[in-house]
Parts: C-alpha cells; sequence; structure tokens
C-alpha cells in the first residue's frame, strides 16, 4: 500500500517535471545551468529531439502514475471473520442518548 502511493506520486512528479507546457520555461534554465558545457552545446543542437523524448517519457510517467494510483486496495471487500471465544459487543446508540 505504501509502495503503491510511493511509486504514483514519483510518477506523476516525473510527469510534471518533463510536461511539454513547461519546457519552454525548463529548456533555458536547464542550458544556462550547463552553459559551458558539452552537454549544454549537444542539447541545443538537438532541441525537437529532446522535446520529443521528453513528451514520450511525459506521457508514460502520467499514464504509469495514474494507472498506479487508481489500483484497488488488495483488502477491499475482505470479510473479517469473528474469532471464537470472543464476545462480540454491541452498542446501543439508543440507550446512550436517551440517559
Amino acid at each position: 500500500m505504501l509502495w503503491q502511493k510511493i511509486r504514483s506520486g514519483i510518477a506523476v512528479t516525473i510527469s510534471l517535471l518533463t510536461c511539454p507546457c513547461h519546457l519552454p520555461v525548463t529548456m533555458p534554465l536547464i542550458l544556462i545551468l550547463l552553459a559551458g558545457t558539452p552537454s549544454a552545446i549537444w542539447l541545443t543542437q538537438h532541441v525537437s529531439l529532446i522535446y520529443g523524448i521528453l513528451t514520450g517519457v511525459f506521457l508514460l510517467s502520467l499514464t504509469l502514475g495514474l494507472l498506479w494510483s487508481s489500483q484497488p486496495n488488495e483488502k477491499a471487500g475482505e470479510i473479517c471473520e469473528p474469532h471464537t471465544g470472543r464476545a462480540i459487543q454491541v452498542a446501543s446508540t439508543t440507550k446512550e442518548y436517551n440517559k
């Protein structure tokens, strides 16, 4: 249950970071941070490839995040069986309020 929430949260976070509508803002920031490095030169020469790859990563991570967050709970619908030797106590609400 906890792992399911963690992995769906990570997938949704990745999808938010690689969202195509954020790329016009994040790509120049990445290029500023990488200024003067060979990776910045490569990124500026292959911007359309980077946009295509990040759009694919966005679609994949968003799909996985939504699938993982909407999976049903494994214990849903499980019936609790009473243990032998234990009495089941029922609290009556009418007696509590009529006092």
